[in-house]
């Protein structure tokens, strides 16, 4: 088993429970066992430590393996590649900024249960989720994967094992964008289609011309 086999498979293991775990039928079987109550307080928080936890093991086994250096650009290579991969942390900062940490994260479901028995917010206990056209997603649809697209995509220096994972990761991004939109339409109807017709999914340059065009 060679290492950028073994870092394929860590990465699929990853996207594969990630997945998993936040698909709808996945949610509807844990409600069922759980309630509606207690899915409501507890499955966000479960699933932001259950991420950390398979982000963390992925790591793990990825960085544990040896590498074999590919190439390594120049410095008039490599520092546009690293500031276009500073320019994906800064969008990714931004791109959060419309959403309350505590109930993307679960925490303050977790919090509101455990002092009064009950908890606030739609099935994942999340309040007034409205469709964040404003901002960053009046450029783009997917902002937060679009950021992560550019720091894998971009980063400069090459290896066997990290070409590996940005294939599979860059396929991720954009199959995560793919369900997540089916979910949108699912639950915005027409307000999300003429979004679609509006802002493009990912061409943030695209979205910045219309917007000065507008």
């Amino acid at each position: 088993m060679t290492p950028a086999f073994t870092v394929s498979l860590a990465f699929l293991s990853f996207a594969a429970l990630h997945s998993l775990t936040i698909s709808q039928p996945f949610k509807t079987l844990v409600s069922r066992m759980a309630g509606p109550e207690k899915f409501r307080a507890f499955y966000r928080p479960g699933f932001t430590a259950f991420s950390a936890l398979i982000t963390a093991a992925a790591a793990y086994a990825i960085l544990s393996q040896p590498d074999t250096v590919l190439c390594v650009p120049p410095l008039y290579v490599s520092i546009p590649a690293r500031t276009i991969q500073l320019a994906g942390v800064i969008i990714l900062v931004v791109a959060f900024r419309p959403f309350d940490p505590g109930r993307f994260t679960g925490i303050t479901q977790a919090l509101e249960y455990i002092r009064t028995g009950r908890t606030t917010g739609d099935a994942e206990g999340m309040r007034d989720e409205k469709l964040v056209t404003g901002g960053l997603y009046g450029l783009v649809r997917h902002p937060m994967y679009l950021a992560g697209i550019l720091i894998f995509l971009c980063e400069p220096r090459l290896t066997t094992n990290n070409l590996a994972l940005r294939v599979l990761a860059v396929l991720y991004f954009i199959y995560g964008a793919v369900v997540e939109e089916r979910r949108l339409v699912s639950k915005f109807g027409d307000e999300y289609r003429e979004y679609q017709r509006r802002v493009p999914m990912f061409d943030i340059a695209a979205g910045l011309f219309r917007g000065m065009r507008g």
